[in-house]
């Protein structure tokens, strides 16, 4: 393990302009003197990518559910089910034997090879895409290092494809002046494996390799807790020294199995090597700590006054992290728009990619990103390095809740039953639709459809809202096009819009006004915000 002397970070911290403290210390009052750096709230939005052994499993088609491979991430679920009639259990003996004579997850990242995978045209097409971060899951649910490791021979350096996966991909980023982010998923993993072996010894299942103690010298998650938390820091310090991403990314881990000392030790590395890092907190941190990350948006209140992004696959399902044969991707369209109502809500947008196992993309996850990447690299000033404003949007809200009404999708694909509410639903958003965003003293607003009528009408811009110091609108641009015509009265902002739009899917103006652009107050840093979870 690298230790970092105290003077080198002492050092280094007093060359970082607004350094809060000299050394972080692995508790909460000390942790949370860290603040997000300025890039973090700018970025707005990152891509990154479920793929690993899992991904393996998304060919498989004699099994009746789908994408199941998503299952095979989590603790193994269905490879190692106690009744040898499930259908994930048969698909995976089908290939490797019974579980009951040693078969196991192991043998799956055998084959995971990556034999097509190509760091540069994947960097390549991220920067096409408008991201202005992005990374992989350098650890997932599985336990599966996707780089060269030295602490655990379950890597991508020693079984499969041999090579540093995570290494050549976040390089590629580097190379594109884009921002890292390296995600872990692996604080969960001792919690779910310990429920794993416990349902397989309660139904006699024997000759599981998860059962056999000589196999925790492979898979490193096994093992009492002391083991599991020293593994786990271990593997997350060779991330941190190896690759010094800009960004990590936690799935669970709040208050245990030693995140303090991981996000001490990251802070400093940061200190040590003049660099700012940032953290996203997947509600496992407490309020107000790094960026807040919704997955898929769920249970997420409609505007929230720290720093957060929502989480959210390139394919439609809820569950469609990894590739699997029958996945449908989202449309372009749906995704900018997303993109814009999220970013006026003090928000920003991390999207998985779905590379197959051999690191090959779809076409369809091709067209995806190109298209995202052409309305922003027409639009991005409406995005990027902005802030919410006044007033953060029109149309389908409810101002009671602060909520999407009818914009909120309650059922699971898969399950057709209730399930953790989904939003927003970008089917429903129209031309009645207007997100804000502000920048300096320019006001940006975005029209989520295009209106009929050559008309754009904006209620929320009427001589009632105080729109600056002096109440005053001095032009209009739509962006992609040029000045176009308003009328300004006491209700609404009426805008003549071009017989040729600049796209097809949502307008962006830019707003200048006459004296100071009124802003959004937000909380301050590192001020505790109560959240409606």
């Amino acid at each position: 393990m690298k230790i970092i002397p105290r003077m080198v970070v002492l050092a280094s911290c007093l060359l970082m302009a607004g350094c809060a403290t000299t050394t972080y210390e692995a508790n909460w009052d000390s942790l949370r003197q860290h603040e997000n750096p300025d890039w973090a709230l700018d970025a707005k939005f990152g891509i990154y990518a479920h793929w690993g052994p899992y991904s393996e499993a998304g060919a498989w088609k004699d099994n009746p559910y789908a994408n199941w491979g998503n299952y095979y991430a989590t603790c193994y679920q269905g490879i190692y089910h106690p009744d040898p009639t499930e259908a994930r259990r048969k698909s995976f003996e089908k290939r490797y034997g019974s579980i009951t004579t040693g078969a196991g997850y192991r043998d799956l990242c055998k084959d995971f090879t990556a034999s097509k995978f190509d760091p540069e045209s994947w960097a390549d097409l991220v920067k096409r895409s408008g991201a202005k971060y992005a990374g992989i899951c350098a650890i997932h649910h599985d336990g599966y290092a996707m780089w060269d490791s030295a602490i655990t021979p379950h890597s991508a350096g020693t079984t499969g494809p041999k090579r540093d996966l995570l290494g050549e991909i976040l390089k590629a980023f580097e190379e594109r002046d884009l921002k890292t982010i390296a995600t872990f998923h692996h604080a969960r993993t001792y919690q779910q494996f310990q429920g794993k072996r416990k349902r397989l010894t309660a139904a006699g299942v024997t000759g599981v390799d998860l059962l056999d103690p000589a196999s925790e010298d492979y898979y490193w998650f096994l093992g009492p807790k002391e083991r599991f938390i020293k593994n786990r820091k271990a593997l997350t310090y060779e991330v941190i020294d190896k690759y010094k991403p800009d960004m990590l990314w936690f799935d669970g881990g709040g208050g245990g199995f030693g995140t303090e000392e991981i996000l001490a030790y990251y802070f400093n590395m940061g200190l040590s090597e003049n660099k700012e890092v940032a953290v996203h907190n997947k509600g496992n941190f407490g309020t107000n700590f790094g960026i807040y990350s919704y997955e898929n948006g769920a249970h997420r209140p409609g505007f929230v006054d720290w720093p957060w992004e929502d989480d959210t696959p390139s394919g439609i399902g809820w569950c469609d992290w990894p590739w699997w044969y029958g996945i449908e991707y989202k449309k372009p369209r749906d995704v900018v728009v997303r993109l814009a109502d999220l970013v006026a809500r003090n928000g920003g947008l991390l999207l998985s990619m779905n590379p197959r196992s051999d690191g090959s993309f779809d076409q369809g996850q091709i067209d995806l990103l190109e298209g995202i990447g052409m309305w922003l690299g027409q639009n991005g000033e409406a995005i990027y390095s902005t802030r919410p404003w006044i007033v953060y949007a029109e149309g389908h809200i409810d101002p009671v809740f602060s909520q999407e009404e009818d914009c909120t999708i309650p059922f699971h694909y898969a399950y057709g039953k209730e399930a953790r509410p989904t939003q927003p639903d970008t089917s429903k958003f129209d031309a009645t639709d207007i997100r804000f965003t502000a920048k300096g003293n320019t006001l940006y607003a975005i029209q989520l459809d295009l209106p009929t009528g050559g008309k754009t009408v904006i209620h929320s811009l009427g001589d009632k809202t105080k729109v600056s110091s002096k109440n005053k609108i001095t032009g209009i641009e739509l962006i992609g096009h040029g000045e176009v015509p308003f009328t300004r009265t006491a209700d609404l902002l009426e805008i003549e819009l071009p017989k040729n739009l600049p796209n097809d899917w949502a307008l962006a103006f830019r707003i200048s006004v006459g004296g100071k652009l009124e802003h959004r107050v937000l909380a301050g840093k590192n001020t505790i915000v109560p959240m409606q979870l």
